[in-house]
């Protein structure tokens, strides 16, 4: 919302009535918040103990933290001539879904953005700031930074990183800020890319750190030109095949089946087992058990 002051400098004094007409205003925001799954899709969702530890608190002593709500119209989001007035949703969605299943009060606070690549900007910039992040979830969120600035700069992500007119390559810049290597970046670039192709509920999983898969396995995905005709699920995964890598042959039958199976299972005991590596690691130690079993077997006879 616009601040203003008195010629002094000052806070004005409102008058009753125009700070009733203030608070009916955000009475119908708060009647009309708007969730864009793009946005809602940029935050990492909470560990399950996390969310908990937050309804529990937000029952007992209400929702604190007012909601951060953007006001702009239907036009600014598709680019289209619509000037229908929207109240996004830009902060506090875990809080908004918990208040509004339990019928809890809340409040909000209006924020002014040019454009929905700035909002992006700003929502990227709030997540990094938390203290609690998984490194997928890191990782994530930097590849995500480095998206945005590139295609705010107009420039195709896909293509070399090019020096600016600073003389600094973004992924330069932001391995400075970020204090890791630049070739760190752009493999942060490959796995956001990887990670948005997946399912809604296999993302969340993987960025929570609950769903075991090799970076590798993730970053080829998103370096992939492959068409994707809908989010990837986990037996997807295992018949994904990059194109410039055609030893990799698709399984199909029975051998499609065995190999679907055995990425269910291998992530099945990486949940279980939070020392496990990698996801290749829990494979090969399955197959070494399989193969034990048959020398036992072997020995019995």
């Amino acid at each position: 919302m616009k601040r203003f002051a008195t010629a002094s400098g000052d806070a004005p004094v409102l008058h009753r009535n125009t700070a009733n007409l203030m608070q009916n205003v955000l009475d119908e925001v708060k009647k009309s918040i708007t969730v864009l799954p793009e946005l809602q899709s940029l935050i990492p969702a909470l560990q399950t103990a996390e969310y908990e530890q937050l309804e529990a608190n937000i029952r007992k002593d209400g929702c604190r933290e007012a909601l951060l709500i953007w006001q702009t119209t239907q036009g600014v989001i598709d680019n289209s001539d619509n000037d229908s007035p929207l109240n996004v949703l830009i902060d506090g969605h875990n809080r908004y879904a918990i208040c509004t299943q339990h019928g809890i009060d809340f409040k909000v606070m209006l924020r002014e953005f040019p454009t929905l690549q700035a909002v992006r900007e700003f929502m990227i910039e709030n997540q990094l700031g938390r203290r609690n992040l998984t490194p997928e979830q890191m990782s994530y969120l930097r590849g995500l930074k480095y998206r945005n600035e590139r295609q705010a700069a107009g420039r195709p992500v896909q293509e070399e990183d090019a020096e600016t007119k600073t003389g600094q390559r973004t992924q330069d810049r932001l391995a400075k800020e970020f204090n890791v290597s630049p070739r760190t970046i752009h493999r942060d670039r490959e796995f956001s890319e990887g990670i948005d192709k997946l399912t809604p509920e296999l993302k969340q999983d993987v960025l929570r750190g609950n769903q075991k898969i090799a970076k590798d396995v993730i970053r080829a995905l998103g370096r992939s030109a492959q068409p994707i005709a809908s989010p990837l699920s986990l037996a997807d995964l295992v018949a994904f095949q990059e194109p410039d890598q055609p030893e990799i042959a698709k399984p199909t039958g029975n051998k499609a089946k065995v190999n679907r199976m055995v990425t269910e299972i291998a992530n099945t005991v990486s949940k279980l087992d939070p020392e496990a590596p990698t996801f290749a690691a829990v494979c090969d130690r399955i197959i070494q058990l399989v193969q034990e079993a048959k020398e036992m077997m072997s020995r019995k006879k």
